[in-house]
């Protein structure tokens, strides 16, 4: 697969085509609001193709020309990184002032930049607690 970001500075919007068709003329052929700032755009097969972000530098806590390319996580994912279990990790971590925002909440879980989570585990002094349970166990 391959990830282009379009950012747009002068309207604070951020557009991640998911394959290079999302950028072609008539290739979306539905677009759902999932919320006020945020749109998944689907090709005619029902294939997610573009995640539309307005409003970017409030919904993803930061400058456009912060944003880089980035491994997006889901709770499982976040969890291991944070080196707790899946169960534990919304309660415990997920739902804490100064945990990284989702950058997209959907009904399937939310969603974050694994930079932003990797970061977050550092300063917390949890970076890497995921590997060395696995090496131990």
């Amino acid at each position: 697969m391959r990830i282009t970001i379009q950012p747009d500075r002068d309207n604070d919007q951020l557009y991640l085509a998911l394959s290079s068709r999302a950028l072609e003329a008539g290739v979306v052929a539905r677009t759902v609001r999932v919320t006020e700032d945020v749109a998944l755009d689907f090709d005619k097969e029902g294939r997610v193709v573009g995640l539309d972000i307005t409003n970017a530098s409030e919904v993803l806590g930061e400058s456009i020309e912060e944003v880089r390319l980035d491994a997006l996580v889901g709770v499982k994912e976040a969890a291991e990184l944070v080196g707790v279990q899946k169960s534990n990790f919304v309660r415990d971590y997920a739902n804490k002032p100064g945990f990284p925002r989702p950058i997209v909440e959907l009904a399937t879980g939310r969603i974050w930049l694994r930079s932003q989570v990797e970061a977050y585990a550092a300063s917390k002094g949890r970076a890497g607690n995921a590997r060395r349970r696995a090496a131990a166990g």
